[in-house]
């Protein structure tokens, strides 16, 4: 009878750890106000269970912060047509998205706008944002800006 009880308990803590593992965006990110950023990749992770990017962007000061873009699984990005080099180190770009709940440096991935080419990629897009020559251009780093609109870039 121990046993059975311990089995159980143990069972339904599993599923609980489980079922809490995996996150809505809207529980971390503030779906109600938009930021945006510009700067430089750093790396991009096509990973699972979210797509990271990580990028070096510039405060008015000059003081460089890094931004953690976070987006979809690599399956959803993958059956977009995304890959691991669609998106490569080094280049310009902007990005908008929701800011975390908490203010943390980091977005959830609404829109990218690549420097050189002024194309830009959002979240529910199938075209898939093809590597390109890093850009010349200098990045407007730093731009912040915020609003309340809840509509997808």
């Amino acid at each position: 009878m121990r046993f059975r009880l311990l089995l159980a308990v143990s069972l339904i803590l599993v599923c609980a750890t489980i079922a809490t593992s995996h996150h809505s965006f809207a529980g971390v990110y503030d779906e109600s106000r938009l930021v945006t950023v510009a700067g430089v990749v750093t790396q991009f992770k096509f990973v699972n269970p979210h797509a990271l990017m990580y990028m070096d962007v510039t405060d008015p000061s000059g003081k460089v912060a890094r931004c953690t873009i976070e987006f979809a699984g690599r399956l959803n990005l993958s059956n977009l047509g995304w890959t691991a080099d669609s998106i490569k180190s080094g280049e310009h770009v902007t990005v908008t998205g929701n800011p975390t709940h908490s203010g943390s440096d980091r977005i959830g991935f609404k829109r990218l706008v690549r420097a050189q080419t002024a194309r830009s990629f959002c979240r529910q897009d199938r075209s898939v944002p093809q590597h390109s020559k890093k850009s010349a251009a200098s990045a407007r780093c730093g731009e912040t800006k915020t609003s309340r609109s809840s509509n997808a870039a």
